[in-house]
């Protein structure tokens, strides 16, 4: 009889080519001032965040950017649209990626970005999200004084969380708060910790405000917004 043999080939599914990334879509939300309407800035507002974009093979693939070098895009992106457009208003506010503080190389990767543009670091403003500077704590300041060493600005994103203590030196560090005033209130967020920030000169800026809420805005010690809406 002969002797059936298994084969040695064996057939292997092959993998389809990964889709490229889409390039992140921007435009500008002016930051005003509640009180008169004067400017405070442009938020650079994305289509797309790093975590919408976020691969598995971002661990081990060269060709796709970290959470840092995604930052530094955006901030070229940013700095380039600005220029091009010769859109008023400064500092322009960009939100970094919640995964970004961690990666030692988010200072110079920042640096590079707009260093490829006309801009200054100056001239930019880094909102960190709550999430990631309260876990990291007092190393997260470390590394926020690094990348303010290269003129940048920096921020607090706490949109959605506001867990980041604001110290003594955690006030020193940050120009800007980012909140909801509505979240604020179901959080059951302590009054305290906007009268701190407010009364060291941190510029607390509500998002989905309106133009009438203005005077209670001012009361909780909140002076901006982004894009206010007007009644219908």
């Amino acid at each position: 009889m002969t002797q059936a043999r298994a084969s040695h080939l064996r057939l292997v599914q092959s993998e389809p080519t990964p889709a490229p990334l889409k390039a992140p879509r921007l435009r500008f939300k002016p930051v005003v001032r509640m009180s008169d309407g004067a400017a405070f800035g442009l938020h650079v507002e994305t289509d797309l965040t790093f975590e919408d974009t976020f691969r598995p093979r971002h661990f081990s693939d060269a060709a796709l950017p970290n959470a840092a070098e995604w930052l530094g895009d955006m901030i070229e992106r940013a700095c380039r649209l600005a220029d091009d457009t010769n859109a008023p208003g400064r500092p322009l506010s960009i939100t970094a990626p919640a995964a970004a503080l961690a990666d030692p190389d988010l200072a110079m990767a920042c640096e590079a970005g707009v260093r490829r543009t006309r801009l200054l670091p100056q001239e930019i403003r880094i909102d960190f999200p709550d999430v990631s500077v309260s876990s990291l704590e007092e190393f997260a300041l470390d590394r926020l004084d690094s990348i303010r060493k290269r003129g940048f600005r920096v921020g607090l994103d706490a949109r959605r969380s506001w867990r980041t203590p604001l110290n003594a030196r955690a006030r020193l560090t940050f120009e800007a708060i980012r909140l909801s005033p509505e979240l604020f209130e179901q959080l059951e967020i302590p009054a305290s910790r906007l009268d701190i920030a407010a009364s060291d000169g941190v510029a607390l800026i509500a998002e989905n405000a309106r133009w009438r809420d203005a005077d209670k805005l001012a009361q909780m010690g909140i002076h901006f917004a982004m894009s206010p809406r007007a009644d219908s």
